[in-house]
């Protein structure tokens, strides 16, 4: 249920996002914008709508790549509590293995103590 509503919550913040910016290319289709590239020493005039939809781009791409990465580290952790959780609960199925082997040696020493004292 919960991962439903995440999912949900994210497809609607991504529309919201790509609507937000349709909305701003169309109020702004017109206008062009003057920058400076430090490289060249040059002004440059471009259409705001390319500037802006490049950027849009680039930081979908990058956003997409950092939660690629967050869920590679976050499989990996899972994986390693998974494999520690085992590993403890095999210490305890041979922790437990070896108490009753050694009850065992208990019980049988004990059975051999009493039929020694009871032939003397």
């Amino acid at each position: 249920m919960k991962k439903n509503i995440e999912k949900t919550l994210y497809i609607l913040i991504n529309f919201a996002v790509i609507v937000s910016f349709l909305a701003f290319v169309y109020f702004n289709f017109d206008r062009v914008i003057d920058y400076f590239c430090f490289i060249m020493q040059k002004t440059y005039t471009t259409k705001l709508v390319l500037l802006s939809a490049f950027l849009f781009v680039c930081a979908y791409i990058s956003g997409f790549c950092m939660c690629l990465l967050l869920k590679a580290k976050t499989d990996e952790l899972c994986s390693a509590y998974q494999k520690r959780h085992e590993n403890i609960s095999v210490e305890k199925d041979e922790n437990q293995a070896k108490i009753a082997a050694l009850e065992a040696k208990i019980q049988t020493l004990e059975a051999a103590l009493d039929s020694a004292l009871r032939d003397k």
